[in-house]
């Protein structure tokens, strides 16, 4: 009691010194000195840890990585289904490295390494794109051509600043340009997947309703100075940073106890407590629980109980959970000239588009509401928007992973949901496509200085033996012009190469 007798007099007496300050920065400090610089403290290092490391990343970057831009040509007749874009992707996932140390992220600022998949529409040309680092080329490269190898991959210039740069120094607001954009986000927790590609599938026939089919006609139907922009930065997430939470969810829903990983202070805490149940255990002789106490206080399963809807998202989560993730950053941004800006294209057919991917019993995407540049209302809406646009342009630019929403967690199967080629039958028509198929040339082709061949037989003399002489040249002989005899009629030349 006397704790709460020393809590009340102390605010008694803030509250009578407040009553008698003369002016509100009087009272400011009088709260300060009388406890607020905790919180102001705090706030502050805070802010101070992200602006350090995002600091020391963009030095490790730039110093250490140089970053290129893929452009990615979709095969003409692809009859492949987004699962080997999930195959993609989890290749992709090879980037990972070992954890690091406390000096390679707070000096070096070193992090995983992460890859920006994005898909634009520039006036109405749909081109898919990868930016990665210049090492991994060759990953990126090999993984994409695992699964089409008709695709043809390019590296070209970056988009983000404009044909002839006028992105580039573009500040809001502006007498020329528009933006509409957001952040994506989840409307549920990390653990509850979206809608997957295998739920696009007739369960009779097995046709393929491809749900890219409505966004790329939305990104065709871009006109003259439009241009519509998608981006998923994904960073490679360990493992253990995000299933143990989907799973404590999942056993949460079923009703089932999770055991949680405990630290050195539990362990001692915990050792305690049976020390003094061991004594309490000999001298009161029923102080000891019974049996059906002990039943009683395990949780008993509700699987049995559950409904339809329940039993799903316990499926859909420790499914999601059975594959690797990204950490995403997942943009939108609608660029227009302010005489064709238009929401009516650059706006709700984007989102009604991606209302596909929602499952209102799992997880649904909406616009992150601190990043989105519309629906502003009250105060100070034109600086607010400005503002917005802003740093919406430069985290896009910059491929940001600090800037904006905190991100969103997606594993394999989702990206590939999100992130895939059209199938056979969207018949997007400028969409950029392969303009013929891609052949290598046939292994036992002679080339002069390349390496043998397995077909190729090999003779050597026998060990202990004089190597032949060279033949001597043979002098030349006049064709013959007879016919050739029967034993020799039908045969190869012995100087063909053999293929």
């Amino acid at each position: 009691m006397a704790v709460f007798q020393y809590i009340s007099t102390f605010l008694t007496e803030v509250g009578n010194q407040l009553l008698i300050s003369p002016n509100p920065f009087y009272s400011a400090l009088i709260l300060i000195a009388n406890g607020l610089w905790i919180p102001i403290i705090i706030i502050m290092l805070i802010n101070a840890k992200i602006v350090w490391i995002d600091w020391r990343q963009g030095v490790y970057h730039v110093k250490n990585r140089k970053f290129i831009l893929l452009a990615i040509d979709v095969p003409r007749d692809n009859e492949q289904s987004p699962k080997a874009v999930e195959s993609i992707f989890a290749a992709l996932h090879g980037a990972l490295p070992g954890s690091n140390n406390l000096y390679q992220q707070w000096w070096l600022g070193k992090t995983p390494d992460a890859f920006s998949v994005e898909l634009i529409s520039i006036e109405g040309y749909v081109q898919f794109l990868v930016q990665t680092q210049e090492e991994y080329r060759n990953m990126v490269e090999s993984a994409f051509y695992a699964q089409y190898p008709d695709a043809e991959i390019t590296q070209v210039e970056d988009y983000v600043y404009g044909q002839e740069g006028e992105f580039k120094d573009l500040t809001f607001p502006s007498d020329k340009y528009d933006i509409i954009g957001s952040e994506i986000v989840f409307l549920n927790q990390d653990a509850y997947p979206i809608r997957l590609h295998m739920e696009f599938e007739h369960s009779l026939s097995q046709e393929f309703k491809d749900p890219m089919a409505s966004l790329l006609e939305t990104m065709n139907s871009m006109g003259p100075g439009e241009q519509l922009w998608f981006q998923w930065v994904i960073t490679p997430e360990y493992d253990d940073n995000w299933h143990p939470q989907s799973e404590k969810l999942a056993m949460k829903i079923a009703g089932k106890s999770v055991e949680t990983p405990q630290n050195a202070a539990d362990k001692f805490i915990g050792g305690l407590v049976k020390w003094v149940d061991a004594i309490g255990v000999a001298i009161f002789p029923f102080y000891n629980q019974t049996e059906e106490s002990e039943k009683q206080d395990d949780m008993p399963s509700l699987m049995l109980h559950l409904t339809p809807a329940e039993q799903k998202q316990v499926e859909s989560i420790q499914l999601k959970a059975d594959k690797h993730g990204f950490w995403t950053k997942f943009r939108y941004m609608y660029i227009a000239k302010k005489e064709v800006a238009s929401k009516a294209r650059g706006l709700s057919p984007v989102f009604g588009s991606l209302k596909q991917f929602s499952s209102l019993n799992s997880n649904s995407i909406k616009p992150h509401k601190y990043t989105k540049t519309f629906s502003l209302y009250y105060l100070m809406v034109p600086q607010r928007m400005a503002s917005r646009q802003n740093k919406l342009l430069r985290a896009y630019q910059n491929r940001s992973r600090s800037m904006g929403s905190s991100g969103i967690i997606l594993n394999t199967e989702e990206l590939a949901t999100l992130y895939h080629f059209p199938t056979e039958v969207v018949k997007a028509p400028l969409v950029s496509r392969t303009q013929s198929k891609r052949a290598s040339a046939p292994i036992s082709l002679p080339i002069e200085g390349a390496p043998r061949t397995l077909r190729e037989a090999v003779s050597q003399p026998p060990a202990g033996s004089e190597s032949p002489a060279p033949p001597s040249e043979p002098e030349t002989q006049p064709l013959p012009t007879s016919q050739p005899s029967s034993a020799s009629a039908g045969s190869a030349p012995s100087n063909l190469p053999f293929v």
